[in-house]
């Protein structure tokens, strides 16, 4: 694969994002690897956990609004028994987010999706939907993990927060210096091998099942939103911005 490194060493399965130039953006070939990934991991006996890091200054940026900006199309998200609200897999497999750096828009979902959360000091995290203009709305990974008022903060305004006020909120499970951060992943990993993993497995499948879903006309009505948002001009305007690198200019059209 060119853009993901999939190993597996002692049961324990790294997925890390490679493309450092773009801050790890997911764009649709290296959406296609990631999946192609996570699809390994679950079908591998060998690999009870997996770690989801990124290489260099990003976990990841979210997604490529400079290859939107190229199409004018942006992408539609899916809703499948495979692939949960978050984008990663329902696996009953545990998941641990090893983030560092920026975690923005699907970079944060992602996170969110996963089991356990470490996160480098030098980690940011936004949901930067609105405030680009690109997408939105993406509520219910939102409405599934925070409280109302953060909530609303995070969606609306898209401003970066940092990992010791998500550790604070209870959406991370640690915060360790830049340099120990897959050193505190593999600790955590390490935990989940000492345990009997059919043990495991069939425990998170059951808190799993109690989690919050959206409900069929709940997702018809989000899919309705975003193609309205997808057809306006200031969604052109905002991936064009982006990828000029200057302010987005809204006439709300």
């Amino acid at each position: 694969m060119q853009f993901i490194e999939y190993t597996v060493s002692d049961r324990v399965a790294v997925i890390r994002m490679n493309r450092p130039e773009r801050l790890n953006a997911l764009s649709p070939a290296m959406f296609d690897e990631l999946r192609t990934a996570f699809r390994q991991f679950v079908a591998d006996d060998d690999a009870w956990v997996a770690i989801l890091t990124g290489t260099g200054r990003g976990f990841s940026a979210g997604r490529d609004l400079k290859a939107q900006a190229e199409t004018g199309n942006a992408p539609e998200p899916t809703y499948t028994a495979e692939w949960n609200i978050f984008g990663v897999p329902d696996t009953d497999k545990p998941l641990i987010a090893a983030v560092n750096g920026y975690a923005i828009g699907a970079g944060w979902y992602m996170t969110a999706g996963c089991d356990i959360r470490v996160a480098a000091e030098s980690a940011r995290f936004s949901m930067g939907e609105i405030p680009t203009g690109v997408l939105g709305p993406y509520w219910f990974p939102v409405a599934e993990v925070l409280p109302w008022a953060v909530g609303v903060e995070f969606t609306l305004l898209g401003e970066h927060v940092t990992a010791r006020r998500l550790l604070e909120l209870g959406l991370l499970n640690e915060v360790v210096p830049d340099d120990q951060l897959m050193d505190a992943a593999w600790r955590w990993a390490r935990k989940f091998l000492a345990l009997p993993p059919q043990h495991v497995r069939r425990t998170k499948a059951l808190m799993a099942s109690m989690r919050q879903s959206p409900a069929p006309d709940m997702v018809e009505r989000e899919m309705q939103s975003r193609k309205f948002l997808n057809a306006l001009e200031d969604t052109t305007e905002a991936a064009v911005a982006f990828a000029a690198k200057r302010p987005p200019v809204f006439h709300g059209r």
